[in-house]
């Protein structure tokens, strides 16, 4: 019977291991960053990532900010992009002038921070 008990708490324990997989959380945290086609320095625009978790739009992040830095500068500022809806998060920002730059979206989903980037050129078309 002691054996019996054993077993059946082991494969208790192994089912209910299992079955978190199912769990929303523990599907992978997903964004993608959507600007305008063609960008001008000195246009305001707006930057745009959708977050997704398996299936799922992200209604409730704990937290999305934007990164924007010019080739060969470093820049530290964030820009908080509030919950525009339907999982995208957004804010407004102008390109001080033409070039390359590299737009990272720092997104904290259940404390887990992820980080999605794209590379755009400013002053040419972004195809």
């Amino acid at each position: 019977m002691k054996k019996l008990s054993i077993v059946l708490f082991v494969l208790m324990i192994a089912i209910v291991g299992c079955s978190k997989g199912n769990d929303s959380r523990s599907k992978e945290v997903k964004g993608t960053i959507e600007v305008p086609e063609s960008i001008q320095a000195n246009e305001q625009v707006k930057l745009k990532v959708l977050v997704t978790q398996g299936d799922k739009k992200v209604e409730n992040a704990d937290d999305v900010q934007f990164q924007v830095e010019k080739e060969g500068y470093i820049n530290q500022e964030m820009t908080k992009a509030p919950h525009e809806g339907k999982g995208v998060y957004s804010t407004d920002y102008t390109f001080k002038e033409d070039g390359e730059y590299m737009i990272t979206a720092h997104v904290t989903v259940d404390g887990d921070m992820k980080m999605f980037t794209k590379k755009v050129e400013i002053g040419k078309s972004t195809e």
